[in-house]
C-alpha cells in the first residue's frame, strides 16, 4: 500500500521595498511551509537580496508591474511560478498566528474545497481595529493550484473556480500590520482615489457640486457609526475621517475630468486681451 502524500504548501506574496518586513515576514513561514514564492515589482532596497539569501525554500521573481493588469498580474504570476498543490496569498506585512497555520495544515487535506476563507484582525497605526469595516474581510486567498486566479488592478479580488459552492470557511485570523505610519497610509491613498474615481467614472456617474460635501460625509458617517470605527476610539475616528478625506478627492477628480476647462482656452482668452502697445513720442 502506497503512502498517501500530504499536501504541500507554498506562500505566494508581492513585494516593491519591503526590506523592513521581509526578515520578518520570511522567518516565521519557513518553519512549516514548503515554499514562499516572492514577485518583486522593481524594489530598489535591499530586498531582493534578502529573498536571495533566505534559503532554499525562498524564491524570488522579478516581475515589473503591468499597468492594465495592475496588482492581479503579481498575484497571477506568483500562482505561475508556485509549485505546491496549495497556495496561500499573503502580503508581506501579514503574519500567520501558529493556531491558523495549524488550520491551514488540517483544512487543506480535505479534498471537498478547492478554496478557504480566512478573516483578518486589522492594525491600524499598530493597533488592533475591531470597527470602521476593517472587521469585513473575509476572502479565500488560500486555494488550490488550478483552481483559481486574481482579478482588479487595485484591491485584487480571488477567484475560484466553480464559485462559493468549493469555498470553506477558517476560524482564525491572519494579522494584517498595515501601514507604518500615517504617512505612508496617506502615500498609499493617492492610488486608492484614482482607483475610486475610475470605478465612479466607468458606472457614469455624473459629479454635481453637492456630493462633492454629501459623499465624503455619507463615508465618514458609514465608517464612524455603520461600521462601528466609534468602538476604536482616536484611531476609529481618524481613519473614518481619512475615509472621508479619500473619498472628496476621488469626487474632485471626476469633477475635475468632467468640467476641467482647458488650459489652451485661457491662454486664448489672455491673448485676446493683449491691447497693442503704444510707445510714447
Amino acid at each position: 500500500m502506497s503512502e498517501t502524500r500530504k499536501p504541500s504548501v507554498s506562500v505566494v506574496t508581492i513585494c516593491k521595498n519591503e526590506e523592513q518586513d521581509l526578515p520578518d515576514f520570511i522567518g516565521h513561514l519557513l518553519s512549516w511551509v514548503d515554499e514562499i514564492v516572492v514577485v518583486d515589482d522593481g524594489s530598489t532596497d535591499a530586498s531582493c537580496q534578502i529573498i536571495r539569501d533566505a534559503g532554499p525554500k525562498v524564491r524570488l521573481v522579478e516581475y515589473p508591474m503591468d499597468p492594465v493588469t495592475g496588482f492581479a498580474g503579481l498575484r497571477n504570476r506568483g500562482i505561475e511560478e508556485a509549485r505546491s498543490n496549495w497556495l496561500l496569498h499573503t502580503d508581506v506585512n501579514e503574519r500567520i498566528p501558529a493556531a491558523l497555520a495549524r488550520e491551514i495544515q488540517t483544512a487543506i487535506q480535505n479534498d471537498q474545497y478547492r478554496a478557504f476563507r480566512y478573516r483578518r484582525l486589522n492594525f491600524f497605526l499598530h493597533r488592533p481595529m475591531k470597527g470602521g469595516g476593517f472587521q469585513d474581510w473575509n476572502k479565500p486567498q488560500l486555494a488550490r493550484t488550478g483552481f483559481h486566479h486574481f482579478e482588479n488592478v487595485v484591491h485584487e479580488n480571488c477567484i475560484i473556480d466553480g464559485g462559493e459552492e468549493y469555498i470553506g470557511q477558517l476560524d482564525e485570523v491572519i494579522w494584517h500590520l498595515n501601514d507604518d505610519s500615517y504617512k505612508e497610509r496617506m502615500y498609499k491613498s493617492v492610488v486608492y482615489c484614482q482607483e475610486q474615481a475610475r470605478r465612479l467614472h466607468k458606472r457614469g456617474f455624473k459629479m454635481r457640486w453637492w456630493h462633492l460635501l454629501l459623499l465624503p460625509l455619507l463615508e465618514f458617517l458609514r465608517k464612524m457609526f455603520k461600521r462601528h470605527g466609534y468602538r476604536d476610539g482616536t484611531p476609529g475616528l481618524m481613519f473614518a475621517l481619512h475615509a472621508s478625506t479619500a473619498m472628496f478627492k476621488a469626487c474632485a477628480l471626476i469633477w475635475d475630468e468632467q468640467n476641467r476647462i482647458p488650459r489652451s482656452r485661457i491662454e486664448e482668452e489672455l491673448r485676446n486681451s493683449y491691447q497693442p502697445a503704444k510707445r510714447n513720442g
